[in-house]
């Protein structure tokens, strides 16, 4: 009889150590994920189109800058003075203040060129009414191909030796607004009406008379 209690000590023992180990590791196991459900619900910036005076789009050797007035209407001042359109500045600021970014990983300093960031694929600058300006760079695709790394206002830039950053993992959808073609950045210019009518006719009137 004793040994028999002393083996179901024993059993009640391991039992307890047992559940205490999974308990842990449902506790670390779920981490993660509300990890992912905060992501989901935070925008890759934070800001109100609105409150945006001006959008900087660096990209290679190009640098286009837009303005937005008080009436909402966006001009791009470089490379070229003209109305910009407003849909392509609309779906960049969109990505940036809607989506949420897929997934946050560390970057150490030795992982810089890895990450794509030694050449990045763009440089994003929104400058706000208050005077407070987001940057983002965006770095190269992710294994997928899918989706790009990112880094938002860092600090330093490039990342300290045996420093690391936070970057995140963002759709592709960024990518695609940064690398729009010029010519869709600008409003379309309707055509003037040629007047090739107008002077056929005048030749005619010429002949009769």
């Amino acid at each position: 009889m004793k040994l028999q209690r002393n083996t179901l000590i024993l059993v009640g023992v391991a039992f307890l150590l047992g559940a205490g180990v999974l308990i842990a590791e449902t506790q670390r196991a779920r981490t993660p994920e509300m990890q992912r459900a905060e992501d989901a619900a935070s925008p890759i910036l934070d800001f109100a189109e609105t409150d945006v005076t001006t959008l900087t789009v660096e990209r290679g050797n190009e640098n286009l800058v837009f303005t937005q007035d008080d009436q909402g209407s966006w001009q791009m001042i470089e490379p070229d003075t003209a109305l910009a359109e407003p849909g392509a500045v609309a779906f960049l600021l969109s990505r940036l203040n809607t989506d949420s970014p897929l997934q946050r990983v560390s970057m150490a300093a030795d992982q810089f060129t890895d990450f794509g960031f030694n050449a990045p694929t763009g440089i994003v600058t929104v400058s706000l009414e208050d005077g407070t300006e987001h940057e983002l760079i965006l770095g190269g695709p992710d294994f997928s191909g899918n989706a790009n790394y990112a880094v938002i206002d860092p600090e330093p830039w490039p990342p300290a030796e045996d420093s690391e950053h936070a970057v995140l993992v963002v759709t592709r959808d960024v990518a695609n607004g940064v690398n729009r073609p010029l010519d869709e950045w600008k409003m379309p210019v309707e055509g003037e009406v040629e007047g090739d009518g107008e002077g056929e006719g005048d030749g005619e009137e010429g002949v009769m008379e």
